[in-house]
């Protein structure tokens, strides 16, 4: 990032999100985010509100976890508001619906991610991160590019791997699905079409599991 773009985003890197956190991390009433996580949302989290200051017209859609973060700091809703008119001058109104229409506003939702990624690799000069922190699982399937799965366990694993465009990891055309994360227990990336998922991770006692 060069530094006119960096002063351009000076009041955004500048917000106060500790409290955020400190609600994500909270067992009872948040997320029960480990530290770690919180943090690395944070950051991913700031560089989202930096690419929707510098691309305010883009249809774009966020990961899964920026998305929660963003949740959380609206529900405050007097900081949120102060924020908002600090680092854009007005209010960020967040739209909760996408993806919700039907398969065109599904297809919708998957264009505004890829999207976001193109602009996040664009702005920052880094790949756009499929997983956040060390509570995700890490999977990968063949001709996935970003895929999601979830399962016992895990609450969102996210998939990448070469070629193709967003897919599901439970959708029928899946054969099998490859998950890696440090510290999470199995996350099975199996559905109807799926043969077998690999798992491993320093928290699994083995490597690999079948699924009839």
């Amino acid at each position: 990032m060069d530094t006119k773009t960096a002063d351009q985003f000076r009041a955004i890197m500048e917000l106060d999100l500790e409290p955020i956190k400190v609600k994500l991390m909270h067992v009872e009433s948040g997320e029960a985010w480990s530290g770690e996580k919180a943090n690395a949302v944070e950051k991913e989290y700031r560089r989202f509100l930096c690419l929707m200051k510098m691309f305010p017209e883009e249809d774009t859609a966020p990961l899964a976890d920026v998305d929660t973060f963003w949740h959380y700091h609206i529900l405050d809703t007097m900081q949120y508001a102060r924020d908002c008119e600090r680092a854009f001058g007005y209010f960020l109104h967040h739209y909760p619906y996408v993806g919700l229409r039907g398969e065109d506003d599904e297809q919708f939702r998957l264009d505004s991610g890829e999207r976001m990624r193109t602009l996040y690799e664009a702005t920052f000069g880094e790949d756009y991160p499929v997983a956040i922190g060390a509570d995700a699982a890490y999977c990968a399937g063949p001709g996935a590019k970003m895929a999601y799965c979830a399962g016992p366990g895990a609450k969102i694993a996210y998939c990448a791997g070469p070629g193709a465009k967003p897919i599901h990891c439970d959708a029928p055309v899946m054969k099998a699905a490859y998950c890696a994360g440090p510290g999470i227990k199995p996350a099975y990336c199996a559905g109807p079409g799926a043969k077998a998922a690999y798992l491993a991770g320093p928290a699994l006692d083995h490597a690999a599991r079948a699924f009839s």
